[in-house]
């Protein structure tokens, strides 16, 4: 029986963390309308994010990319396995 060799892997990691912060005035009560700023960040900014990261990496020739969450919940992360594709010759 013939066994194939051992391929090689190489690996990288990048990262790109967003830090969100809101302020109010002296007024504010607090937490009392459930992180608003939050949800209105995860509705209408975050899906764009994500949509526009996939979309440049997915018009990159040579690559093919999917969503590989690790453990994380999917509102504090987004884990994307980005595989470079053996060019021939």
């Amino acid at each position: 029986m013939l066994e194939s060799p051992m391929v090689h892997t190489e690996e990288r990691q990048f990262s790109l963390t967003l830090h969100l912060c809101a302020e109010f005035d002296p007024s504010y009560d607090g937490e009392q309308d459930g992180y608003a700023w939050h949800a209105r960040f995860e509705r209408d900014v975050m899906p764009q994010l994500v949509r526009a990261v996939f979309d440049v990496l997915r018009t990159q020739p040579g690559y093919e990319v999917i969503a590989a969450p690790r453990g994380r919940p999917s509102g504090d992360a987004l884990d994307i396995a980005v595989r470079v594709v053996p060019r021939d010759g």
